[in-house]
């Protein structure tokens, strides 16, 4: 029997917690601020486009512009490369990206004739990249001027190579790229091999299935890295492979599979050369920024370090395709989103600590009498607040609607649902730029500052500037259809920038074209790509779109200089306020400590550097493993 006073107790502390609990969840609705934007601030408040940084003695134009126009005469103080071929291609592209980043300058001509001539008596560069059909590989005076940029201590690059028959043909040309033989003028590979060491991520393999699994949603089941047909070069003694293709049969010694990306060691350089088109595209970026790793004992420079997820066209708020929602959920499109797949996505998410980008779609079909339902909008809202996850716009619709009215329609809703809602980040999938531009003109996006896009193979920009005030990101591919070829691109983009950013299509969920796109399916999809990047870059930060903005505005905007004494790394950043952050590859070293900043190792030789002012000293050590050079 329980006696007056305990009853009395047992009651005031039920009383009490009931109390508290019903207290907390007011409060947590009260600080809940789900109706502001928190990345919410106006553009003119970050670095611009004006803000870029620009070479010294460049005279305010920037270094292709300069490169153009004085033919590279003019040598500034800073580690210079120099083009060889067509400008307008996508190699040149590539190459202006990466000095960009990279904080270099860059001199261009049409032709390795053309070099010699406007370089003569300037200062060595750092790197000839160099298209192979702007060389005359019949002409002695060419190969010798090659030589003596080697015996300088200028490295050349090679995004293509000669014909197979100039190779085969002329044995000085082996010799420059560290051929032994031309075993084959073309082979079709089954497979690759990348080394570890070259890009971040370790060593892989990249192999044919006989029979792909789709339920086990594995990479491979489509596109590889690069062309599979390309000639059979077998490597001379001293070449270096970074990356090989994998012949068929067993019968091939390893040492003799077909050369992909490899390095010989020629006078006071380094000869690189890469098969199979891996330059002709975003990848070279990474591959550039590996390359330049493996020219000295050491490399920094300047990245995002940003990793996004970004989830298109959720969530839904329309209760559409109400008969197929029934016979594939037995639930309506809304309940599917908020009590299936936020659940699901919450619980990934946080596992690897990304940050989700929610880019909302308020209907996906306008043509139907469906209509937007705003208490759920505010019920997102409030718990993508309490999770820091951004909630941007989509502009991808499934009608044939005009965009700008899609847009005038998305807008009302917003003000009708709650007075109206800032958007930061806007998706624009595969819209043209001109589409883009027509759209942020709306009154949808007053407060957008940055766009996401598709990736496009012919856009050698992961990151930059749209306008003056509008930056462009690009995802890296569909995380719901992962390849071998996004895997490497990605791969490449960590290289070069620590950038990830993977989108997930979620209007498969509402209308889905066949049983693959039933969420069970869909969700082990997002959770494999999710675990496996989440797994191989968790040194990076996780970001949304919003803050991933502000990062692309500081890495263009900042400038730098390292200098080494001794054992001791000195960098200085200016041209931006906060953070700066940077990759370091090494070999036989380690970071021991730091002072003004903070580091930690992403795998073997490679390390992140956080900058907080605006200098910062590391110390290196020397490590007891060897190193091949």
């Amino acid at each position: 029997m329980v006696s007056r006073r305990n009853f009395f107790s047992i009651t005031i502390l039920m009383v009490t917690v009931l109390f508290l609990c019903m207290c907390l969840n007011n409060l947590k609705d009260n600080w809940n601020d789900y109706t502001v934007n928190r990345y919410t601030e106006t553009a003119e408040n970050y670095p611009s486009q004006i803000n870029i940084y620009v070479p010294e003695d460049s005279d305010g134009k920037n270094a292709d512009e300069q490169a153009e126009e004085d033919r590279g005469e003019t040598v500034v103080a800073r580690d210079r490369v120099i083009y060889i071929g067509d400008t307008d291609g996508i190699s040149a592209k590539v190459v202006k990206e990466w000095i960009t980043y990279t904080k270099r300058s860059i001199a261009a001509y049409p032709s390795l004739a053309d070099c010699e001539a406007g370089e003569a008596g300037a200062e060595p560069a750092e790197m000839l990249v160099i298209d192979a059909a702007c060389v005359n590989w019949k002409a002695k005076g060419e190969l010798d001027f090659l030589d003596r940029c080697l015996e300088g201590g200028t490295h050349l690059v090679f995004c293509s190579l000669p014909d197979v028959s100039v190779i085969k043909g002329e044995k000085r040309v082996r010799e420059l790229f560290g051929i032994g033989k031309v075993l084959e003028e073309e082979t079709t590979v089954t497979g690759f091999y990348l080394r570890e060491g070259f890009l971040l991520g370790g060593e892989t393999f990249y192999l044919e299935k006989e029979k792909p699994d789709a339920e086990a949603y594995l990479p491979g089941s489509e596109a590889f890295p690069g062309a599979k047909t390309f000639p059979w070069y077998v490597p001379a003694a001293g070449t270096k492979a970074y990356m090989k293709g994998i012949p068929e049969g067993s019968a091939v010694k390893t040492e003799n599979y077909p050369l992909v990306i490899w390095r010989r060691s020629c006078g006071n350089g380094y000869v690189f050369a890469v098969n199979g088109g891996l330059m002709e595209g975003p990848e070279g970026l990474g591959i550039l920024s590996a390359m330049a790793a493996e020219m000295d004992s050491y490399e920094i420079y300047p990245i995002l370090n940003a990793q996004n997820i970004v989830l298109a066209g959720y969530p839904g708020l329309a209760d559409e395709n109400a008969e197929e929602m029934e016979r594939v959920y037995s639930r309506s499109v809304k309940q599917v989103f908020q009590e299936l797949v936020w659940p699901n996505l919450s619980v990934f998410l946080q596992k690897y600590d990304y940050k989700a980008t929610c880019m909302m779609t308020p209907q996906y079909d306008y043509s139907d009498e469906n209509l937007p339902d705003g208490k759920q909008m505010e019920y997102y809202l409030k718990i993508f607040n309490e999770q820091a996850a951004e909630t941007g716009l989509s502009g991808v619709s499934m009608s044939e609607i005009p965009l700008a009215q899609k847009l005038e329609e998305d807008n009302r809703f917003l003000q009708d649902a709650l007075g109206g809602y800032d958007v930061v980040s806007f998706y624009g999938g595969a819209l043209e730029e001109e589409q883009i531009a027509e759209a942020l003109d709306t009154e949808a996006l007053v407060s957008a500052r940055t766009v996401v896009r598709e990736y496009d193979e012919e856009n050698a920009a992961p990151v930059g500037f749209l306008s003056e005030n509008v930056t462009s990101q690009s995802t890296l591919g569909d995380g719901l259809k992962y390849t071998y070829r996004s895997d490497f691109l990605v791969r490449c983009m960590e290289t070069a920038l620590g950038y990830f950013s993977m989108s997930f299509d979620m209007e498969k969920v509402a209308y889905p074209e066949d049983e693959g796109d039933a969420w069970e399916q869909l969700s082990r999809a997002l959770a494999s790509t999710i675990s496996t990047y989440g797994q191989q870059f968790q040194g990076f930060a996780r970001t949304t779109a919003a803050e991933c903005d502000v990062r692309i505005r500081q890495l263009l905007a900042l400038d730098y200089t390292c200098s080494r004494t001794f054992d001791t790394l000195r960098l200085q950043v200016e041209g931006i306020t906060g953070p700066a952050w940077f990759i370091l590859r090494t070999h036989n070293e380690a970071v021991s400590e730091m002072e003004g900043g903070s580091w930690q190792k992403l795998e073997e030789g490679a390390y992140l550097i956080e900058v907080t002012g605006s200098d910062a000293t590391l110390t290196l050590k020397s490590t007891d493993e060897r190193f091949y050079r």
